[in-house]
């Protein structure tokens, strides 16, 4: 069976190493709500619009990545585990014979690396505050609103925290703006912009490896 451009993007995002691969040695993704963020973002910053994204009551959602995800499901090229439909996404031995990074777009494979990277290292409640605090206009039908308004600030703390976000960027997802996340911080007993704090993003500067 022949794959599109769709399903060797879906195939090489399941594949790619992660580019911290002490931290992350699983070249998988987390579930199905990570790969349709991860694959959002880079799509976002490629310009590419080949997934049609739109708004979803979680957030950003492509009905055409569903379809890539469920026919390289059903062909043995990816698999779930555990099968329960929220677990971890692997590629298979038939996947990875499948798979063809050179047809995918080289700007894309870096910007999927990068997200990657990110947004597997948090988790659950973290991905949602950063996905819905970064792209407002993907939450207008989002139906947990209310538990991203009740979690951002804390979680906006705890990326920090880890080193998954800079300053600037955890104070934007918290929603209280520079002075009010720094001063939140400091009633934690926390000092922001310490020494002790380093920002973990993994800046991409060559192709990824699978």
């Amino acid at each position: 069976m022949a794959y599109d451009l769709a399903d060797q993007h879906l195939l090489a995002l399941v594949a790619m190493r992660h580019a911290d691969t002490e931290g992350m040695p699983d070249d998988s993704v987390k579930g199905k709500t990570w790969l349709q963020k991860i694959m959002y973002i880079a799509s976002k910053s490629c310009g590419d619009e080949r997934f049609g994204f739109a708004p979803h009551k979680y957030g950003m959602h492509s009905q055409a990545l569903e379809d890539s995800l469920s026919k390289c499901s059903d062909d043995g090229l990816i698999c779930v585990r555990p099968p329960d439909g929220n677990g971890a996404i692997h590629i298979t031995a038939k996947g990875r014979q499948n798979l063809d990074p050179d047809k995918c777009d080289d700007a894309m494979l870096c910007q999927m690396q990068s997200a990657k990277s990110l947004l597997d290292c948090l988790d659950y409640r973290e991905m949602i505050v950063y996905s819905h605090a970064l792209f407002p206009e993907m939450r207008e039908c989002s139906e947990i609103m209310d538990d991203f308004e009740s979690w951002r600030v804390d979680k906006a703390v705890s990326m920090y925290l880890k080193g998954a976000v800079s300053f600037a960027l955890a104070a934007r997802m918290s929603g209280l703006g520079r002075d009010g996340f720094g001063d939140h911080l400091r009633r934690g007993g926390i000092e922001p912009h310490t020494p002790l704090v380093r920002t973990n993003v993994v800046v991409i500067t060559k192709p990824p490896t699978f």
